[in-house]
């Protein structure tokens, strides 16, 4: 088997459990809260295509703030 064989074989593999697994939580989850979750995502989405800069001026405070707790200088 050839290094592209196995990438392939490895990455469908993933694919399938990755399934399995998505289906598994989903079918945790009940129908009304699925509703609800779809709402949210829907009315995410639609916001973030009427303000594309207000959305990446969040992600880069968010993502600022994160680097910044990570990376917190001591004090010695």
């Amino acid at each position: 088997m050839d290094r592209d064989q196995l990438i392939a074989e490895i990455k469908k593999q993933l694919q399938e459990e990755l399934k399995t697994q998505t289906d598994a939580i989903k079918n945790k989850i009940p129908g009304e809260q699925r509703e609800q979750i779809k709402d949210m995502k829907d009315s995410l989405t639609e916001t973030m295509k009427e303000n594309p800069w207000a959305s990446v001026g969040i992600a880069a405070l968010a993502g600022f703030v994160i680097a910044r707790m990570l990376y917190k200088r001591k004090d010695d």
